[in-house]
């Protein structure tokens, strides 16, 4: 029986997806990294005292914009790009 891939939406990464992997990855330094850049992200702009942007309800955001400021999906990607 073939294993499937987890994908993972703070990192943008995907693996097989074993218990020890995913643990493996879960607990990894890039990942902690990636997903308090997530969090920090999202508490800036939704869960402040501002009105949230309607483009990103129901959206999460997107971590490749958060992390280096530009998405090779552009305007098609299907995350939330913030406002800098």
């Amino acid at each position: 029986m073939p294993l499937g891939k987890y994908y993972c939406d703070y990192c943008d990464k995907q693996f097989q997806d074993t218990p020890s992997a995913r643990r493996r990855h879960l607990e990894g330094v890039a990942h902690q990294r990636a997903k308090a850049l997530w969090y920090d992200a999202a508490r800036n702009s939704h869960w402040t005292n501002q009105v949230p942007d309607p483009r990103s309800l129901g959206k999460g955001i997107c971590n490749r914009f958060v992390r280096t400021g530009s998405c090779v999906y552009g305007d098609s990607c299907k995350y939330y790009h913030p406002q800098r």
